[in-house]
């Protein structure tokens, strides 16, 4: 995506779902793990972190043994509040592991809309990174109604670096980065290294793949990207299954 800048000192990283469970129904505990141990080592090197995290819907479906539920807005609503709860106590289990103090926040869009709301979000987390503690922030999904959520966490977390001032996100998803065309269905889609402009004829290429679990496709995390980059930020989409993904980005 756009060009990071030479050495980020704020970054936003943001976990999709199919990253925390790889792909599978259930929350992948030796991935969460080794990317909380990527995440305590950039800390290490002395830069700050803002984990915007999804994968409270999985959670709670696997917490509650995975009931068969209607489609509605209340299930949704109870699933999220269930599994933010596990979600943030294995996040709490694995930076304990590291040494690493950790601080939620849920955020809806009403939030970030209000100006007085926005400014007592952003000081909160400005409080939390000047206490070297690593914010993590979901949406709230158990109260925001449909008219005050942002709907994705890509373009959530495009909204934290504003808020932030991040210089870099990372959005890390199940796919290597931005092709021509789906890889999983043509197989003759090229990785895109670099865009410098977001057009009609990007986001044709990005399509609108989802993942079973999740709300966000390569579409919207071209959306987030230019939130982010009109923000001051750079932007990467990369793979969260590569190796050391985090370290080697920064």
């Amino acid at each position: 995506m756009s060009t990071p800048p030479p050495s980020p000192q704020r970054i936003v990283i943001k976990l999709g779902t199919s990253v925390l469970t790889a792909g599978t129904s259930h929350l992948n505990r030796p991935r969460m793990l080794d990317l909380v141990r990527q995440c305590a080592q950039v800390r290490g090197q002395g830069r700050e972190l803002i984990l915007v995290t999804s994968g409270a819907m999985a959670a709670g479906k696997e917490q509650m043994g995975f009931p068969s539920l209607p489609p509605n807005v209340p299930a949704k609503q109870m699933l999220s509040s269930v599994g933010q709860v596990k979600l943030m106590s294995l996040y709490q289990h694995y930076f304990d592991i590291y040494n690493q103090r950790v601080g939620q926040m849920l955020l809806t869009r009403a939030d970030l809309q209000s100006r007085r709301r926005y400014l007592n979000a952003r000081n909160a987390l400005h409080a939390l990174l000047a206490h070297e503690i690593l914010p993590i922030i979901n949406e709230n999904d158990a109260v925001a109604a449909e008219e005050i959520r942002v709907g994705d966490n890509d373009n959530l977390s495009a909204m934290v670096a504003t808020l932030a001032e991040a210089d870099l996100l990372i959005l890390l998803t199940d796919q290597p980065g931005l092709f021509t065309a789906d890889p999983r269905v043509d197989p003759t889609a090229r990785l895109i290294t670099e865009v410098t402009r977001i057009d009609e004829h990007l986001l044709a290429a990005a399509g609108q793949s989802v993942s079973g679990l999740g709300t966000g496709g390569m579409a919207t995390k071209l959306q987030a990207a230019e939130t982010a980059t009109r923000g001051g930020a750079g932007v990467i989409i990369a793979a969260g299954s590569l190796p050391d993904v985090l370290p080697r980005l920064i």
